[in-house]
């Protein structure tokens, strides 16, 4: 891309990122924290309240006011008057029948009533047995008709139990009774309340009564007691006790009934007496003095204060809104024209790639926005109660999300803009806080350092312990300005921050970077580790087609590999472009002297201008394959640009014994000359290469001619002239050529037998 392209477009995503920011982060709260301490430091100034204003209770202070408030309410039980008389009514006209029952039937054994008085007596008695029969059995009838002092003392137990009252709901204190009741009865379903405390509100005859939860007894437990007393007077009598505890389950009935519609009705009373504000601060009224340690009382008192005086909308709220938005201006410019002017910017070659940076800082600031909305929802629906009390949010925010997926698409570099970016507007959001904007960045360079020249998935699991070791000093140093270094408070944050460090890298590595990659046409270093492969298509073509191309890519590969850290190029990224580099020789492997066999060579019999065109042809035929098999650009770019322009020697001078009129140009490469440091040092590594193996002398000083002659004569050709390669860069090469080769070339003992 041209300059005027790259400022074109690094100019709308500057705008683009500014709005964005601008629009995700106007909340008034933020520049509002500036001036809030932190719990534990020391105030550096005297605060005064300059207006009356309220202390309001938090949300969980008022919760917690409000259940205190609602479990002071007992639960409403009522003693339904007219309910009891109506049974005890109906159980005494129960037992007025027994009593007529046995007096007719003793006058039916009369021997002087005639005979129409006797039928009389019989049918009135069988008409008050049918009567009795329906309410209770004909067993339990009998035991109670001729025993007037057993049905006296039913009455009197059966009154009792009913002005002592016979409750309608089980009152228990857990689940576990509720499930002892129903299987001591025989029960399925029962009506039931939890209930711990030890009194209840009994309203009877239009006034409450406070009375123990023990008194309010359940229609069988009354029965159970009213049973047992009846035992103890009539312990000898089987028959009889039979008929007690049928005729006391016939007729007794609940007396007194939970009211929950009022119990529930007075609670909420009662939670909505509960104040709102905890006290009042007047005008004048000294807050914090200069040198206090700030409590949380006092904190409360500055937040209301803050709160107050944004109701009032002053001047200076209003100000601080504006001072926010030139700050995000300022972070996002520093980083465009880092990123304009970083050598790292050379790696995307085209807007499409470009673009990735822009889409990285938004997808930054998304992560931001939604951590900030969500902890601003918690606040105020007392969420965060549920966590512990040391505890603060800012370990929340996803503050490595961005440097760590950008370590590993682009480069140390980038990866380092990326985190200063993150950690300043991380301060930003946290009042403007240095200490917050350092962990950040502390955090952040802790989780990249390991990915730099990243080659194995396991440098995540690495960069994820630095960031915990970072972390872990960095929250150590905060709560030691804060004065508030405590154990409870250290693992409480650590376990937080570490869990943030951990999902923001593994979605960095299982999403994020796939995502940018694919959508971006970017080749990270873990593409290149998979397409360094021997198992990949593309390299088994070669293998199995052009063995001796495939041993040479290799020994390329080796090569190249070696001289491209001395100029800190990527070495990655050119081996892997080495084994690739020859793609197109195995279109017609036999031309090439690597492939030829018992001294075979096709070009003996081929006119030199068709033996160029074939030589030429692998190139652009490389070029097809790459798209056929998928090879990114970025690796491509090394097919197409290993010979850059220049001239196949042998031919053009083989042709111009022929003709001497030939032109250059039809026995050179069409180009393109190398457009990075990278296919530049592949360029020489594979003539260097093949060079060193046609070599007789391997002497050092052989070895060093050679590769000073192939460099300068590439220079002078101009090979270099697109791709930024200094001298300075071409003599560390030359060094680092001879080096390898040296090496490779070494003085080797010879054992017995050989020659």
């Amino acid at each position: 891309m041209k300059k005027k392209q790259v400022k074109l477009h690094l100019t709308i995503a500057w705008v683009i990122i500014v709005a964005a920011a601008i629009f995700l982060f106007p909340d008034k709260k933020i520049a509002l924290q500036a001036e809030r301490p932190h719990l534990g430091q020391v105030s550096t100034r005297t605060i005064v309240a300059p207006i009356n204003f309220d202390v309001p209770k938090t949300s969980q202070e008022i919760e917690s006011e409000r259940a205190r408030a609602a479990e002071k309410i007992n639960a409403i039980f009522e003693y339904n008057s007219d309910e009891t008389n109506r049974i005890i009514e109906d159980f005494k006209s129960f037992l007025k029948k027994l009593q007529q029952y046995s007096t007719l039937q003793s006058q039916t054994s009369e021997e002087d009533l005639d005979s129409t008085v006797v039928k009389s007596k019989v049918d009135q008695t069988a008409k008050v047995y049918e009567q009795l029969k329906q309410r209770i059995s004909p067993t339990a009838i009998k035991q109670l008709t001729h025993n007037p002092k057993a049905r006296d003392s039913l009455f009197s137990v059966f009154n009792q139990a009913l002005k002592k009252g016979i409750s309608n709901t089980l009152i228990a204190k857990g689940e576990t009774d509720v499930k002892l009741y129903k299987i001591n009865n025989n029960l399925q379903d029962v009506k039931s309340i939890i209930y711990s405390k030890p009194n209840i509100t009994l309203l009877k005859d239009n006034e409450e009564i406070t009375t123990e939860v023990s008194n309010i007894l359940t229609l069988h437990q009354q029965i159970e007691d009213a049973f047992t007393k009846l035992q103890i007077s009539f312990s000898k009598d089987q028959n009889l006790q039979s008929a007690f505890f049928e005729t006391l389950y016939a007729f007794m009935m609940p007396n007194i009934f939970y009211l929950e519609k009022e119990t529930l009705a007075s609670q909420e009373e009662a939670r909505n007496k509960v104040t709102l504000i905890k006290g009042m601060v007047p005008r004048g009224m000294e807050i914090v003095t200069q040198g206090e340690p700030i409590t949380r009382e006092i904190l409360e008192k500055i937040d209301a204060l803050q709160q107050a005086q944004q109701k009032e909308e002053n001047s200076k709220t209003f100000t601080a809104i504006y001072g926010n938005a030139l700050i995000l201006v300022i972070i996002i410019t520093l980083f465009f024209l880092f990123f304009y002017h970083t050598p790292s910017r050379r790696f995307l070659k085209s807007a499409r790639q470009l673009w990735s940076v822009p889409t990285l800082l938004i997808l930054q600031l998304l992560a931001f926005w939604a951590v900030l909305n969500l902890s601003e929802n918690l606040i105020q629906q007392d969420d965060l109660k549920i966590l512990p009390q040391n505890f603060e949010i800012l370990w929340l925010y996803p503050f490595t999300l961005a440097p760590v997926t950008a370590a590993v698409l682009y480069d140390r570099r980038l990866g380092f803009a990326f985190s200063t970016f993150s950690a300043l507007i991380y301060g930003v959001l946290n009042g403007y806080d240095l200490a917050a904007a350092l962990c950040g960045f502390g955090v952040s360079f802790g989780a990249t350092y390991p990915l730099e020249r990243m080659r194995y998935r396991v440098q995540f699991v690495w960069g994820i312990i630095s960031g915990m070791v970072a972390m872990a000093g960095l929250i150590c140093l905060m709560f030691l300005l804060r004065n508030r270094l405590s154990f409870e408070a250290f693992y409480q944050n650590l376990i937080v921050g570490s869990a943030n460090v951990i999902i923001c890298s593994a979605i960095a590595s299982v999403l994020l970077i796939h995502l940018v990659e694919r959508i971006f046409g970017i080749t990270t270093v873990l593409t290149l580790m998979e397409m360094s492969d021997f198992n990949r298509p593309a390299l088994k073509r070669i293998s199995e087609i052009a063995p001796g191309t495939f041993h040479h890519s290799i020994q390329v590969s080796n090569l190249a590999e070696k001289v491209a850290n001395s100029i800190g190029a990527n070495s990655l990224l050119v081996r892997v472009m080495a084994l690739y580099h020859d793609i197109g020789k195995t279109m017609r492997p036999e031309y090439f002297t690597e492939n030829q066999k018992k001294g075979i060579n096709p070009h003996d019999n081929t006119d030199p201008l068709q033996s160029v065109k074939i030589i030429v042809g692998h190139v652009e035929q490389g070029a097809e394959l790459a798209k056929e098999y998928n090879i990114p650009d970025v690796v491509a770019a090394g097919i197409r640009e290993h010979h850059g322009s220049s001239t196949i020697q042998y031919f053009y001078h083989k042709a111009k014994e022929l003709d001497p009129g030939v032109k250059i140009e039809d026995f050179s490469y069409k180009g393109p000359k190398p457009q990075s440091k990278e296919t530049a040092i592949l360029m020489l590594a594979d003539i260097i290469e093949a060079t060193s193996r046609s070599m007789a002398d391997t002497s050092a000083e052989s070895l060093s001619l050679m590769i000073r002659k192939t460099i300068e004569d590439r220079y002078i050709e101009g090979q270099f002239n697109e791709c930024n390669l200094s001298v300075k860069e071409l003599s560390k090469l030359e060094n680092a050529f001879l080096k390898s080769l040296d090496g490779t070339y070494h003085t080797r003992v010879k054992y017995p037998g050989q020659k």
